[in-house]
């Protein structure tokens, strides 16, 4: 998300507070009053999971989704290390799965069922015991993923009263330990204000995307990949950045009722590569004839696509499209196996060791200002 927080976070505080304070009550509330409906039930029934039902093609096309992502997670565990870091002294960090997480998936302009399938897989991969998705007006789509990975919470709400019900719980809504998953201003901020008490992925706003193209790029192809990341919505933001005229200007044609979406001239591809490193999107897409010699330029983006759409990391390439925003992409990466686990650091020392440590804890204990931790290691 570009710009302030400021706004969003004055709008979900006085939200959080109820949801904190009212459970329930306050989450039908607030529910109503910003979506419109009050949802029968929180907690979307079992007969109602199991009824769910999509045409086959798209129950091929999510299941074919779920293995790309399946395979591409499966890679990422982080092995354990065991190190003797001192003589008689064994340190070791184990990689542990989070117990609880809740999942937020979109469902404004439409059902994202996609953004199901990008968290709660790689949750389910790295072995967390509990899953708990918030989704407004749950689609068949969503559903239906839900049942083939075997989740069985599921609850009717969204925004931010829903990332409020996950951090401190309600009667209906045991809390979580982690929250995930895209959302639009006030969803993030909503977790930039919780993640005191839980841990968030990342603040992952309004979709945005850089092209950076030449002249052997087709026209054509450019504009729909512009406009693909733009469709997200208003607050979208698509950047075409190419060294050619003739390409900015034929593209500038197929786009121009289009006011999300910019064309750049640029005097350079090296300069469009600058420019992007500003700028560090969501999605960069490269587009130019020698693309691995911008590539290892490349360090300010979420994901990046070479000779291919971003929407191909949306929902076939098994890469998450849950990814940073706002230029966070300088610090940050995508959602990953790693956002579902945590390292436990574990110390074995013998006795022999804890002598040797002595030489070493009592000095800069004692230069610290600090004796009684010197004591603790004194025969």
């Amino acid at each position: 998300m570009r710009g302030s927080f400021d706004e969003a976070l004055d709008v979900v505080s006085p939200i959080v507070a109820d949801v904190r304070g009212r459970g329930d009550a306050a989450l039908l509330e607030w529910t109503e009053r910003l979506d419109g409906a009050r949802p029968d039930g929180i907690r979307v029934p079992a007969d109602r999971l199991r009824a769910a039902r999509v045409a086959d093609d798209v129950y091929d096309a999510l299941r074919r989704m779920i293995e790309a992502v399946r395979r591409f997670n499966e890679a990422q565990r982080p092995p354990d290390t065991i190190v003797e870091a001192a003589p008689g002294i064994v340190s070791e960090r184990r990689w542990l799965p989070l117990a609880a997480v809740g999942l937020c998936v979109p469902s404004g302009r439409a059902p994202l069922p996609s953004s199901l399938v990008m968290t709660a897989v790689p949750a389910l991969v790295a072995g967390v015991g509990r899953l708990a998705v918030v989704t407004p007006r749950p689609g068949d789509a969503t559903l239906v993923v839900a049942r083939e990975l075997g989740i069985e919470e599921v609850y009717a709400v969204g925004g931010a009263q829903a990332v409020a019900a996950l951090a401190y719980g309600t009667d209906t809504i045991a809390p979580v330990d982690a929250i995930v998953g895209p959302g639009n201003a006030y969803v993030t901020a909503a977790k930039l204000l919780v993640s005191g008490r839980v841990r968030i992925d990342l603040p992952a706003g309004p979709s945005e995307v850089v092209v950076i193209a030449d002249a052997t790029a087709s026209p054509e192809l450019v504009a729909a990949d512009l406009l693909a990341q733009a469709e997200h919505g208003d607050d979208s933001d698509a950047l075409l950045l190419t060294d050619s005229p003739h390409l900015a200007d034929a593209v500038a044609a197929l786009v121009v009722a289009r006011g999300n979406v910019h064309v750049e001239r640029v005097a350079s591809l090296d300069a469009a590569v600058a420019r992007s490193e500003e700028y560090a999107p969501e999605h960069l897409e490269l587009h130019v004839a020698a693309p691995e010699r911008l590539l290892a330029q490349v360090r300010n983006a979420g994901s990046v696509f070479v000779g291919c759409s971003s929407v191909v990391g949306d929902y076939a390439a098994g890469a998450t499209h849950v990814l940073p925003t706002g230029g966070l992409a300088r610090s940050m990466g995508g959602l990953g196996l790693e956002t579902f686990l945590k390292p436990l650091q574990v110390v074995t020392a013998t006795a022999e060791g804890v002598r040797r440590a002595a030489a070493v804890v009592g000095p800069l204990a004692g230069a610290e200002g600090l004796p009684l931790h010197a004591a603790a290691v004194r025969p």
